[in-house]
């Protein structure tokens, strides 16, 4: 049994073997069939790489070449084919270049003087080189070339031309040269002439210059002498204006107290202007002793005092006159209006004039408010012409607020200054604001400074009822009639001159003694020192 299953396992063995020895046949046979046709083929791809290879080589070698011919640098295809196109732009644009300095020389030598119909058939021939080349639709290294080379030989044809103008021009400018220095021989000769004569010229010049700087040293010496002493006239004069100026004060002082005395003989307000001469009634005329010379004027008007009074009275005028006629000896006036009928005007009165004395007219100023028939509204002009009409004159004028601006100036010569204090009869209603009140308060401050600089200049305060009444301005005076008849006789009587009988005299005389003896006892006022304004 043994020996049986040996036998079967070889048996087995052995077919298992041949299977195996048959299968490995087989597939060597086809491993090598196929390795066959892959090694024929690999030979054959071999080749092909070889021809591929060296196709390449030479491609290569051929664009090293044309890229040396070239003369670009880059090794890449995209770099190289940049490169050269840049250089093909830069080549147009010098060729374009080219051309227009070619043109703009030709232009500047033919503006010059070259001549030639040369220079303008090579102007046209670079110009159709310029075109063709901008309007060819294929352009390249070649053509580039081709065309410079064509500008360059119309270059040279342009030189030879210009090198033929400037041998020709610079033939005539030889010929001219030559000329020329004849010409400057002979300026030259000219020229040492009048050196000569210009060095003779300037030595006498010289001498006079001389001269002159010697009068001029004398003149600054004798400059200098006028200098010191018109230093020396200049500090004279400061001392006399000076010592005028302390002069003028002491004397602005003496008036200022003069006038103090003045102010305080209530009865008194100043001397006649002059004296009536004749009386007619029957004219309504009077006759006094004022001329032209004296300064007199038609329309001034007048104030008439009793001949017998001592010195003015202040508020006791007979009556009121305007002159009509001005003479060389006696002037002509009407009578405007008497204040009491049983004192009429008589030869002998008193003339007098607020404003006017003669040759010296009185000088106002208005300060404040002046409301004279008293209704609440400024009368300033009224008063100004009325002061005016007789004979004086509105040195400075300081009116309220919305009644005008400040004007004039007020100095020590203004002899009154007119102030208005009275009530008006009806009040006036004003609008009060912050303007309004600044503008009072201002106003306000101004007047007393104004009243202040007055008094300190000597001028005398006088009330505006005051010199109304010198004027003669009465808003309540009746109105005069017509005369229905006139005593000549009586008239002529009573305008005679009054006279007085030895009682009468000596009370006049004795009243006036009286006066003079007052005036003696008051001391003389002493020089106050002058203020600072």
């Amino acid at each position: 049994m043994a020996a049986a299953n040996e036998s079967q396992g070889l048996k087995i063995a052995v077919a298992a073997f041949v299977t195996l020895t048959v299968i490995l046949a087989v597939t060597s046979y086809f491993l090598y069939s196929s390795y066959s046709r892959t090694e024929g083929l690999l030979q054959s791809e071999t080749e092909k790489a070889s021809k591929s290879e060296r196709k390449a080589s030479e491609a290569l070698n051929q664009y090293e070449k044309f890229r040396e011919l070239v003369g670009a640098r880059g090794e890449e295809f995209d770099a190289a084919k940049a490169e050269v196109d840049a250089h093909v732009k830069k080549v147009n644009d010098r060729l374009t270049g080219i051309a227009s300095s070619i043109n703009a020389a030709l232009t500047k030598a033919q503006g010059a003087g070259a001549q030639g119909t040369e220079l303008e058939e090579a102007k046209q021939k670079i110009q159709q080189l310029v075109a063709s080349y901008g309007n060819e639709p294929n352009k390249n290294y070649i053509s580039a070339l081709d065309r410079l080379l064509e500008l360059l030989e119309s270059t040279a044809l342009v030189d030879s031309e210009l090198t033929v103008n400037y041998q020709a021009l610079r033939n005539s400018l030889e010929s001219s040269t030559s000329v020329s220095k004849q010409q400057i021989d002979v300026q030259s000769k000219a020229a040492t002439d009048s050196k000569t004569d210009l060095q003779a010229e300037h030595e006498k010049h010289d001498q006079e210059r001389r001269n002159l700087l010697g009068k001029v040293d004398q003149l600054t010496t004798e400059l200098d002498q006028t200098k010191t002493e018109l230093a020396n006239l200049n500090a004279q004069n400061r001392q006399q204006t000076e010592e005028n100026a302390r002069k003028g004060e002491l004397l602005t002082s003496i008036l200022r107290e003069q006038r103090a005395q003045l102010d305080l003989r209530e009865t008194v307000l100043d001397r006649p202007d002059g004296h009536l001469t004749y009386v007619d009634f029957d004219r309504n005329e009077v006759q006094l002793d004022v001329n032209r010379r004296q300064g007199a004027r038609p329309q001034m008007k007048m104030t008439i005092f009793d001949a017998n009074s001592s010195g003015v009275p202040t508020e006791k005028p007979k009556g009121i006159i305007e002159l009509t006629q001005v003479g060389d000896q006696h002037s002509i006036a009407r009578i405007i209006k008497t204040y009491n009928p049983i004192e009429p005007l008589r030869i002998g009165d008193i003339v007098y004039s607020p404003a006017w004395s003669p040759d010296d007219p009185m000088r106002f100023a208005l300060i404040g408010k002046i409301d004279m028939n008293r209704d609440g509204k400024d009368d300033r002009d009224d008063l100004k012409k009325m002061i005016e009409d007789a004979g004086g004159t509105v040195d400075y004028d300081l009116p309220p607020p919305n009644a005008g601006r400040e004007s004039g100036k007020l100095t020590a010569r203004v002899s009154w200054y007119v102030v208005d204090e009275r009530t008006p009869l009806r009040n006036v209603y004003t609008k009060e604001s912050e303007t309004t009140l600044a503008q009072q308060a201002g106003y306000d401050k101004r007047r007393g400074e104004m009243i202040k600089e007055a008094r300190q200049n000597g001028s005398r305060p006088i009330e505006i009822g005051r010199l109304l009444s010198y004027l003669g301005y009465d808003m309540n005076a009746p109105i005069v009639g017509r005369a229905e008849g006139i005593n000549s006789r009586a008239l002529k009587r009573l305008t005679e001159k009054k006279t007085l009988n030895d009682a009468q005299k000596a009370a006049e005389a004795a009243k006036r003694e009286e006066l003079r003896s007052d005036d003696a006892k008051q001391p003389e006022p002493e020089p106050e020192a002058a203020q600072p304004k």
